[in-house]
């Protein structure tokens, strides 16, 4: 069997649904007794969130694909986002910036939903890394259901992050 078809693109405007997906597989990994698993899948969701609102912002096309509309954004904000990690297109907290420099160069004022959303996304960034899909019981269960529902926060507010 093949799930992937050879034609499939990723695209901007697909993010949100794959958010909400590694949402409910979040939850039902850390049912299963995998904390370490649902904080990847959970933090793999906010990346996912304000990937999507970042470019969203910043006016990338709905069907561009997600890593040519943040090199994109990325050259077009480099003046607001200062020195870059080249390496940082998953870190939660630079994908935060990302959005609320899009927000600045697009509107000049950022919105208090995209100022919580960074002092959310610098708590979530400092026990997230894309590296934690390669441990194993290395996340409590407690922390890992309080991280889940952190994540959650930034699914429920996706919209409100482009608005």
């Amino acid at each position: 069997m093949y799930w992937v078809e050879s034609e499939f693109t990723e695209q901007v405007q697909l993010l949100l649904g794959a958010a909400d997906e590694r949402l409910s597989d979040a939850h039902a990994v850390l049912d299963g007794g995998s904390p370490t698993g649902s904080v990847y899948l959970a933090g793999y969701a906010v990346e996912l969130v304000l990937k999507h609102a970042a470019l969203r912002v910043d006016r990338a096309s709905p069907t561009s694909h997600p890593l040519d509309a943040i090199a994109t954004s990325r050259a077009r904000l480099k003046p607001l986002l200062g020195e870059i990690d080249p390496m940082s297109n998953h870190g939660l907290l630079f994908l935060a910036v990302l959005l609320q420099a899009a927000w600045r160069y697009r509107h000049s004022q950022v919105p208090q939903v995209v100022s919580e959303a960074v002092n959310r996304a610098k708590k979530l960034n400092k026990c997230w890394s894309v590296d934690l899909r390669y441990q194993a019981g290395l996340v409590a269960q407690k922390d890992a259901l309080q991280f889940v529902g952190e994540a959650r926060w930034f699914v429920v507010h996706a919209k409100t992050l482009i608005r």
